[in-house]
């Protein structure tokens, strides 16, 4: 079976077995379970890690995920990539924890799973700093007496959040390539229009607008003009809710992908 479920942020506690056993299904190592983006697994280098990368392989399901924009997108490439059911992956573990590349088509129990991580950062209203800055120490007293969150560049917030053009021109060709129809798409934000929505869902107006659109989210629109789907999955927003039959968003509950 496969199972989905929503950003973790290094914290894997819905994956212990005394959560599991609150479950109303069993996972067994045949099983699949896909993240929506910022797992969080490869984040620091250090004995944390180590453990969770050991634990986690240790247990069923296998781990796929995909990039989300909290992300250390410089340990992510020291993997190889590699192929896999149709795409390009990146093995963390051995067929136990799998990064599912972007722009890719992945067979998985006969369904198709397209597959784009990645997503613009919005919790960082004071910006990014650069270490290599002269005035960094000075923008960082300022911005902590300030009480805004920042993110410093190449250590909690790396570009490749969001995707170039080469990777975008992959997905199409990849999607042309199967007749623009899968199963399924799997990424960590929405699409342009699908995140309005979401934005006038909790604030009944879109002027006071939370998440913006980007370079990514307009090329999720173009796919939702120009994909056949049955469902797209996706976390990013904190919020376990299905916008409408099209469209699911997870944070922490674990679903069965019934296929």
């Amino acid at each position: 079976m496969i199972y989905m479920t929503g950003d973790c942020h290094g914290n894997f506690l819905r994956f212990t077995r005394q959560q599991r056993k609150q479950l109303s299904y069993q996972f067994s190592e045949q099983d699949f379970i896909m993240v929506c983006g910022d797992f969080g697994l490869l984040w620091r280098k250090n004995k944390e890690t180590e453990f969770n990368i050991q634990w986690l392989s240790s247990l069923p399901p296998v781990i796929l995920w995909v990039q989300g924009n909290h992300e250390n997108y410089d340990m992510i490439a020291e993997y190889p990539v590699e192929n896999w059911n149709g795409g390009k992956v990146r093995h963390i573990v051995r067929d136990r924890i799998i990064l599912l590349e972007r722009g890719q088509v992945f067979t998985i129990e006969g369904k198709q799973f397209f597959t784009f991580g990645g997503a613009s950062s919005h919790d960082m209203p004071g910006g990014i700093l650069d270490k290599d800055s002269s005035d960094f120490q000075k923008e960082k007293k300022r911005l902590k007496r300030k009480k805004l969150m920042y993110r410093v560049r190449n250590e909690s917030w790396w570009e490749q959040e969001l995707p170039t053009e080469e990777e975008m021109q992959e997905g199409r060709t990849n999607l042309q390539n199967v007749g623009n129809t899968v199963d399924y798409i799997i990424t960590h934000c929405l699409s342009s229009k699908m995140q309005d929505t979401l934005e006038c869902y909790y604030g009944g107006s879109c002027a006071n607008r939370l998440y913006e659109s980007d370079i990514l989210t307009d090329y999720f629109e173009e796919l939702e003009e120009t994909v056949q789907y049955k469902k797209w999955f996706c976390g990013h927003y904190h919020v376990n809710l299905e916008l409408d039959k099209k469209h699911q968003i997870l944070y922490k509950d674990i679903i069965c992908l019934d296929i």
